[in-house]
């Protein structure tokens, strides 16, 4: 969850707080409001000046226990100096910090300051921190930047204009990667084009399994063909319908809500549902095929980091976590999810010549 700094409401509870120090400052030079210049010139950054600024975070990790130094990298005439200090005291609290991301997102010019003092810049910085009790939160915030005094490279904080509340990215167990227990209960999909077997995950997704284990126990999934297929995407069936033609309802007489879980990823592979919006599952389950991740995604994305690598190592969908629920994995039969996705189809991705059906869906006890 996001949480946006009001630069007003910092600077009119900053004042009343500040140092004796800061106040010492603020008699010798004028309180300066960066929030309120206007803007000249914007200018694409260039590779110098992404260095510059990719140097002053680093120097801002690295001083950010050191009160003398960190002073040294916040503009002591800032009306926001306070608050700017005491986000860099939070930065302290974690014991290590890797630096994900620090990106120059706007850099420009403003009016009333000479070439030296007129640059300003906001910069996005994407990080992971390391608490004390080795969780990892993963944080990104916008900060604003001057650059003051003849020495071309003299970048300071003036405030920040957003402040992340921060997400724990601490590693989890990946549970759907292992290989089911002896005697455990798994699913086995015979299609036309082989066999399926898949782990399933009640106590994570207990709706969603019961749902599908129920219908398809009932044979409302047998003879069925995959209706919509990607290649490099995924696999989806369960459009179930009526004598009337209309769609049929879940187990539970209507759609039911979804149940996402921290230990269960859309990585290849996946056994999900498909849904129309929050909380809409009912019959549709699809199978993740993507044998590859994008990485914009897992830029955009917070998740744990072994989530992250893994989903660059097998591959996957990661912007369909925490919009599809998750209740199963394939464990055997992969090779058979590649050939139904690899089928020609038509603009709206149905198979056009004999699409590949399922032919039944079996639980039984894991005895390999």
């Amino acid at each position: 969850m996001k949480k946006l700094v009001s630069l007003a409401v910092v600077a009119s509870i900053a004042i009343p707080l500040l140092s004796p120090t800061f106040v010492q400052h603020a008699a010798a030079n004028a309180i300066h409001d960066y929030r309120n210049e206007v803007q000249v010139n914007q200018f694409r950054p260039h590779g110098g000046d992404k260095q510059e600024v990719n140097d002053f975070i680093a120097s801002l990790v690295k001083q950010r226990s050191n009160p003398a130094e960190v002073a040294k990298l916040v503009a002591d005439d800032s009306l926001t100096n306070f608050a700017m200090k005491t986000y860099v005291e939070g930065l302290a609290q974690y014991k290590n910090i890797k630096v994900i991301e620090a990106k120059v997102d706007k850099l420009y010019t403003v009016t009333k300051e000479d070439a030296y003092n007129n640059y300003r810049a906001i910069v996005k910085f994407k990080y992971v921190g390391y608490t004390a009790d080795n969780k990892a939160i993963e944080k990104t915030d916008y900060l604003g930047l001057a650059r003051l005094g003849t020495d071309p490279v003299n970048w300071k904080a003036w405030g920040v204009l957003w402040q992340d509340s921060g997400i724990d990215v601490s590693d989890v167990k990946l549970i759907q990667l292992e290989k089911p227990r002896k005697g455990e209960e798994i699913c086995v999909i015979t299609t036309d084009a082989g066999v399926i077997k898949l782990r399933l995950f009640p106590s994570k997704a207990p709706k969603a399994v019961e749902n599908f284990k129920t219908l398809a126990k009932k044979g409302q999934y047998n003879n069925m063909i995959f209706h919509r297929v990607i290649n490099d995407f995924m696999i989806q069936a369960g459009d179930l319908k009526g004598p009337d033609g209309k769609e049929l309802p879940s187990i539970y007489g209507e759609s039911f809500e979804d149940e996402f879980s921290r230990d269960l990823f859309n990585f290849r592979g996946a056994l999900s549902m498909g849904n129309a919006g929050p909380n809409t599952n009912s019959t549709h389950f699809y199978i993740v095929q993507s044998p590859k991740v994008d990485q914009e995604y897992l830029d955009l994305s917070a998740l744990p980091l072994n989530a992250e690598a893994k989903y660059k190592e097998i591959g996957g969908r990661a912007y369909l976590d925490n919009r599809h629920t998750v209740f199963g994995h394939v464990f055997a039969g992969m090779e058979v999810v590649d050939k139904i996705a690899a089928q020609k189809t038509d603009e709206n991705a149905k198979p056009i010549q004999n699409p590949i059906k399922v032919q039944k869906i079996e639980f039984v006890p894991y005895n390999e």
